[in-house]
């Protein structure tokens, strides 16, 4: 019987390496698609930029993705981007770039910053996945969304409601289309090795209703024409 030396069983061995390895590179995929937006009649010009996409894989695979810093600064009585996506245990840091006093919280999450002025930055960790509004105590208008997703693959919207997320490995996946003003609509989605393309999926917004938020001690905001701080 002839046997097989170990040499020869060393270069199989990294034949076969090389080849899983090739089959996972080719089993990644890229998906792509847009994301239309149904709003009330005689709203204002749509905000579907502010739509965030993201994929999490059905069954028991789970995915730990890094954690992220990033910033949503405040500046001219907006935050800025109005819509953050980061993944469990990431720190979102509030820069004060008015001329005058900020006080961030969220009640959703947890955090209250307090008062600081101009120059200075503070920041907060988001540990669990959600949809968490992010508020001033001091400018009643000021509103903004942090969307924390258990997964690195993840996106929002361009301005014309189009998306691309690279890299996703084949395989069942659940897709998520998260819009503050029509939920989170999630829908199956088959991953192959040559990706997905031209995913279409569309938000009612119309049902929508815009209500005032309480500050932070849970009361109205008082009317004021000038800044507090």
């Amino acid at each position: 019987m002839t046997g097989t030396s170990a040499s020869s069983r060393r270069l199989l061995s990294v034949a076969v390496l090389l080849a899983v390895c090739a089959g996972s590179a080719r089993a990644q995929g890229a998906v792509s698609g847009r994301v239309s937006l149904q709003e009330k009649p005689g709203d204002a010009a749509s905000d579907v930029a502010n739509t965030v996409i993201y994929l999490v894989p059905k069954g028991e695979r789970k995915l730990r993705p890094s954690a992220v810093r990033v910033a949503m600064a405040m500046n001219s009585r907006q935050f800025a981007p109005h819509v953050r996506v980061v993944t469990p245990g990431s720190a979102v840091s509030y820069p004060n770039e008015d001329p005058f006093s900020h006080n961030i919280f969220s009640t959703a999450a947890g955090f209250d910053l307090g008062t600081y002025g101009n120059g200075t930055a503070k920041a907060a960790t988001f540990n669990k996945p959600g949809a968490y509004a992010v508020y001033c105590n001091i400018h009643a208008k000021m509103t903004a969304y942090v969307v924390v997703v258990p997964t690195p693959y993840y996106t929002t919207a361009s301005a014309d409601g189009r998306w691309f997320i690279g890299g996703v490995p084949s395989g069942s996946w659940e897709l998520h289309v998260w819009h503050e003003r029509a939920g989170d609509v999630v829908a199956p989605l088959e991953v192959t090795a040559a990706g997905v393309a031209d995913v279409a999926t569309s938000l009612d917004a119309r049902g929508y209703v815009s209500k005032p938020h309480m500050n932070k001690f849970g009361k109205e905001y008082t009317s004021s024409g000038k800044d507090r701080y």
